[in-house]
């Protein structure tokens, strides 16, 4: 795997500006390669290493990604548990699977919907997938608002606890 990336310090300085000049934003989403770099913006971000000039991501929608495999950006990155809500598409035939796996325990309290495809953007067409995503965009809401979500508190009052889903 590639453990080496250049321009990295350009790369986080470009979307920072771009954040400033089209934002601001609350999360990111990412697929593939956007998916592995927006995974470690968190961390970066809470150490003080990347987007220090715009409000801190508030959560995460990860889609075939993986952990940076180069040890001096993953050691920083990854330093401490990413607290924010995140929801992680990972695929069974998935190339990125292994690392998509370990990126998925870098987080606190992650959501996860699990689809046969490969390294794709999966079609939510079940019911148990839609509900796991309409979770986490409650859960999200939530956290962002800081106003109790009717439908978060109806689910916590009937128990509802199951945050993975294999589809």
């Amino acid at each position: 795997g590639f453990t080496e990336y250049r321009n990295f310090d350009k790369c986080l300085a470009y979307i920072e500006e771009l954040m400033i000049k089209e934002g601001p934003f609350d999360g990111l989403m990412g697929f593939s390669q956007g998916s592995i770099l927006s995974g470690a913006l968190p961390g970066l971000q809470e150490q003080g290493l990347a987007l220090t000039r715009v409000p801190k991501i508030k959560y995460l929608i990860i889609i075939g990604g993986a952990k940076f495999r180069s040890p001096a950006i993953a050691d920083k990155a990854y330093a401490n548990m990413i607290k924010i809500p995140s929801l992680h598409f990972l695929g069974d035939n998935d190339f990125l699977k292994p690392h998509g796996e370990q990126l998925i325990e870098s987080f606190v309290d992650p959501f996860i919907i699990r689809h046969p495809k490969g390294h794709t953007v999966p079609r939510l067409v079940d019911e148990t997938s839609l509900e796991v995503m309409s979770r986490f965009l409650d859960k999200m809401e939530k956290e962002i608002s800081e106003l109790p979500s009717v439908k978060a508190e109806a689910e916590a009052a009937a128990d509802v606890d199951e945050k993975e889903v294999c589809i």
